[in-house]
């Protein structure tokens, strides 16, 4: 997931506002500005954990949805390891007998 949160991120058709609606949340959960106040316990610490959960559950569910594009003549990024010759580096599953 990582790897493929990397290659989302550097995508330019993916909007702008996708790619920072993370980093907003993180700035959002930091700053001493927020809907409710911080000093209110429990409740002011809520509304920052619900902010970077839904910004985080939005992130993980854009990253497994996004299909990335490939450039001319290379074969689309599909997330598996590949070698020198293009082709998947899976081991294979052997059946016992």
């Amino acid at each position: 997931m990582g790897t493929r949160f990397f290659h989302y991120v550097r995508d330019p058709k993916v909007a702008t506002w996708r790619k920072l609606s993370g980093l907003l949340a993180v700035l959002y959960f930091v700053s001493p500005v927020d809907a409710i106040p911080d000093f209110i316990p429990l409740i002011g610490w809520l509304d920052d954990l619900g902010v970077v959960s839904a910004a985080a559950f939005f992130m993980v569910r854009e990253v497994q949805r996004w299909r990335p594009s490939a450039p001319s003549g290379e074969p689309a990024f599909d997330g598996l390891p590949r070698d020198e010759q293009g082709q998947p580096r899976v081991p294979t599953l052997r059946r016992h007998s």
